[in-house]
């Protein structure tokens, strides 16, 4: 990488998307003049869709926890009703 090269096509690199390798790429420009900046890389796409994965994944995981926790209080408001009427 010191003298600007290096190698994208390795095994390691398959399941990387285009997306990704365009801004890994973009990253690595040895010319820092032509090199992405931290504003435009932190607005490209693949970042983007990143960020907003991440954020829909945290939602749903939040409301999951919520649902689990009021159904737990709610099993447990009726198994202490039906004791009472036993």
């Amino acid at each position: 990488m010191l003298s600007g090269k290096y190698l994208i096509d390795e095994p390691e690199w398959e399941q990387v998307s285009s997306e990704a390798k365009d801004l890994v790429k973009k990253l690595l420009t040895y010319d820092s003049d032509k090199r992405i900046s931290a504003h435009d890389a932190l607005a490209h796409p693949w970042l983007k869709k990143m960020v907003k994965a991440e954020k829909v994944a945290k939602e749903v995981t939040i409301k999951t926890l919520k649902n689990l926790q009021n159904f737990r209080v709610s099993d447990q408001i009726t198994s202490s009703f039906r004791l009472t009427t036993n």
